[in-house]
């Protein structure tokens, strides 16, 4: 005998029960979607999908932090909104890159942008520049040329910027930062493939961020 030609059976005052602990975990677990899609928000999820170095010479000075820099960079960033109802609106984006712990270039804006919930928005960089002041310690000269030697250099982008959660009024800054294993490529060859990287969020602690 299945399981409802045993329940049919059943006495009424036993059916009542089951029936009543059915609605129960509906309504219940109907209640905890909408605390979860209303109530709670989740910090967005980045991701650097692409990067190509095309140029990355360097002009060692004397002193080291005397030295100089010339790149041309391009970089895809992804910003995905986890949320199952608000959407984020983003203000005006500021980005720097760095090697070695110094920054050598915060030319890079990027103009203010809304993530959809549960949609995934894309951020182009490109930068370049000629001569440009970067201060490396003498280590930071010494690493440039052992990477130069192998053509993969590790420079880091970082995203400042402030987001707000719809419905809320709270402005929270926040910082996406993304390591980039770059290798120098000639602009008239085909790019090598990209590794895929996970970026850090970092966000202000304030209420509704």
């Amino acid at each position: 005998m299945g399981f409802w030609e045993r329940f049919k059976d059943c006495d009424c005052e036993t059916k009542d029960v089951v029936i009543l602990a059915l609605v129960v975990l509906g309504v219940g677990g109907l209640l905890a979607l909408l605390i979860i899609a209303f109530g709670v928000v989740y910090p967005p999820k980045a991701t650097a999908d692409d990067a190509v170095l095309q140029r990355f010479a360097l002009s060692p000075g004397s002193p080291a932090s005397n030295s100089t820099v010339s790149y041309n960079i391009t970089a895809t960033l992804s910003l995905r909104n986890p949320n199952i109802y608000r959407s984020i609106k983003y203000g005006a984006v500021a980005a720097a890159f760095s090697y070695n712990g110094t920054r050598f270039d915060e030319s890079a804006t990027v103009p203010a942008f809304e993530g959809k919930a549960r949609k995934t928005a894309t951020v182009r960089i490109t930068v370049g520049g000629v001569a440009k002041p970067i201060k490396l310690t003498e280590a930071g000269v010494k690493e440039f040329a052992a990477d130069k030697d192998t053509g993969k250099f590790d420079v880091e982008v970082r995203l400042d910027t402030v987001m707000q959660y719809k419905g809320r009024k709270a402005q929270c800054p926040v910082a996406v930062i993304c390591p980039l294993q770059l290798q120098l490529v000639d602009p008239d060859v085909a790019a090598t493939a990209f590794q895929r990287t996970k970026c850090t969020i970092l966000r202000a602690r304030k209420s509704g961020c």
